[in-house]
């Protein structure tokens, strides 16, 4: 007993006494009450007179990009006080963050007048500022995703010896604001329906709970990687989530072809873009490299299953290869692909005759069940001819699509990186047991989150929808993230578990809250569908 006491106290955390405890958390205050003074200034100066919440996204994604770009650095190469520039710099990242979402929700009341201060009786409500809180579709959700991530990772990385963590957070938290950034920052409402005070309790929660489960997930991954899981293996599992993102987003990509496709959008009242769902035009040059990029993939994925189950050394190489010429390739894809949308020219003369049917279903409407095959294509062609020169394509037009190809391009990267020095890296990282600590917490509060949210969710639905639950694909989708916490949790306690089985459980519980957030909202059709 006394040989484990004098193991264990070496590890403790050393406290300093002259110190106050909220110091240590003021990278996490600071932003805080930085973003609610430029909500007070953005309420005070009006509409045009302040700098746009997108702009400020924008310029939280900068700080992100340069502090994960640190914290890499400070892991392979020491630099005394990088770390806490990495840190401080995040801290910006998660003020500008944060000010951008705030100063969206003064934009949304201004922009309806802020008329629910009362019903249609006139009657006063007390909670009607929180009617506005900008929650009400993806690109919303998605700003609050990385906030939530932000401030869990601030709140753990206060101590020099756990500033590790934003290595792979930060990049993740990247990834997510430029989803948000290809949505765009229209401002939309939600159904009346759906107007509660519960909304905002049910999806803030929502936005913490996952934002802790990101981190949660970066730290399992770093608990593999110190623990001697090859990069190559990691490379098998980001090369088939790569491929199996690209068939599921095959409405972009036409196989038969190899053309690459995206939806062409129409300005509408107010200066957004509204798209045309049937219609989609080809990227000229895009689609060739792109499935050249994808094939590559494939075989990064069998070279390197044949290297990690038999420990050939030729097929690790060529894997390696067939990695970094892939990642060339997609580079060069999404350069083709950002250089038509801005480059192209006459959209509407693109769209093949093929679609001519399926869009003049749509603009009839009920009326295209008695009309004539003939006469609906004469009056999609005149309206073609009315309309077509109006259309133009955008980030905006296939946001996920888009957004999966950079994610690709980005874990492709994290793999060469990781593979460049794997026993350097692992050096640089704490002790397994420091970071078994740090996912059993992440996941608890993950756990806790995701508990409320069901709850609050059900709470919700039986205001707006008359009944608590209807097996609606993001309900379900969430009890099945929180089941897999639950899994995690109950083989740790009651079973003992711990290290690379239980990073398992945190990375598949996060793999199925990207799917809850992301997945069930774009790919299956439910009463969540305002969500997209």
């Amino acid at each position: 007993m006394s040989q484990a006491v004098k193991t264990i106290t070496p590890s403790a955390p050393q406290l300093d006494l002259r110190r106050p405890a909220i110091m240590n958390f003021l990278p996490a205050l600071l932003p805080i009450v930085g973003a609610i003074v430029m909500l007070m200034a953005r309420r005070q100066m009006g509409y045009g007179n302040f700098i746009d919440d997108g702009a400020l996204l924008v310029i939280a994604l900068l700080c992100y990009i340069f502090a994960a770009a640190m914290h890499l650095t400070d892991l392979f190469a020491p630099i005394q006080g990088l770390s806490r520039v990495a840190m401080w710099t995040a801290s910006l990242g998660f003020f500008f963050n944060l000010s951008s979402w705030l100063v969206r929700w003064v934009n949304m009341g201004d922009k309806e007048g802020w008329k629910r201060m009362t019903d249609h009786d006139g009657v006063y409500h007390a909670w009607w500022f929180f009617s506005y809180i900008p929650l009400a579709n993806l690109y919303d959700l998605s700003i609050g995703f990385a906030f939530g991530a932000a401030l869990t990772l601030l709140l753990i990385e206060h101590r020099p010896n756990t500033r590790f963590v934003g290595t792979v957070s930060l990049p993740l938290i990247c990834l997510v604001l430029i989803l948000a950034i290809f949505i765009g920052n229209e401002i939309n409402h939600l159904q009346p329906v759906l107007d509660s005070y519960w909304r905002p309790i049910h999806v803030g929660d929502a936005m913490i709970s996952y934002g802790i489960a990101l981190v949660s997930f970066a730290l399992a991954v770093m608990y593999l990687l110190k623990d001697g899981v090859k990069p190559e293996s990691m490379g098998i599992f980001t090369s088939l989530f790569t491929l199996a993102n690209f068939l599921l987003f095959s409405k972009a990509f036409h196989f038969s072809t190899f053309e690459f496709r995206l939806t062409p959008m129409r300005p509408v009242e107010g200066g957004g873009l509204a798209g045309v769902s049937p219609l989609r035009v080809t990227l000229p040059g895009a689609g060739p490299i792109v499935a050249v990029s994808m094939l590559l993939l494939a075989v990064v994925t069998v070279c390197f299953m044949v290297y990690v189950f038999k420990q050939n050394e030729t097929a690790k190489r060529v894997g390696h290869l067939a990695l970094k010429a892939s990642l060339v390739a997609q580079a060069i894809g999404l350069g083709v692909i950002f250089y038509q949308i801005k480059a192209l020219k006459n959209v509407g003369s693109l769209i093949g005759s093929e679609q001519l049917y399926e869009l003049g279903k749509r603009l009839a409407g009920k009326d295209a069940t008695s009309m004539p095959a003939e006469q609906l294509l004469q009056s999609t062609n005149a309206w073609l001819q009315q309309n077509g020169g109006s259309f133009v394509l955008s980030m905006k037009s296939n946001p996920v699509e888009l957004a999966a190809l950079v994610t690709g391009l980005v874990l492709s990267l994290f793999i060469l990186f990781f593979s460049f020095n794997p026993e350097r890296l692992r050096a640089g990282l704490p002790s397994l047991e420091k970071l078994d600590s740090l996912i059993y917490k992440t996941v608890g509060a993950a756990f806790a989150g995701i508990a409320i949210l069901l709850v609050t969710g059900a709470i919700w639905a039986n205001e707006s929808w008359g009944k608590y639950w209807g097996w609606d694909p993001k309900e379900t989708g969430a009890l099945v993230a929180w089941l897999a916490y639950a899994a995690y949790l109950h083989t740790r306690i009651a079973h003992g578990w711990a290290g690379r089985r239980s990073a398992y459980f945190a990375l598949l519980g996060f793999l199925l809250v990207i799917f809850t957030f992301l997945g069930v909202s774009y790919l299956l059709p439910g009463m969540h569908a305002y969500a997209e």
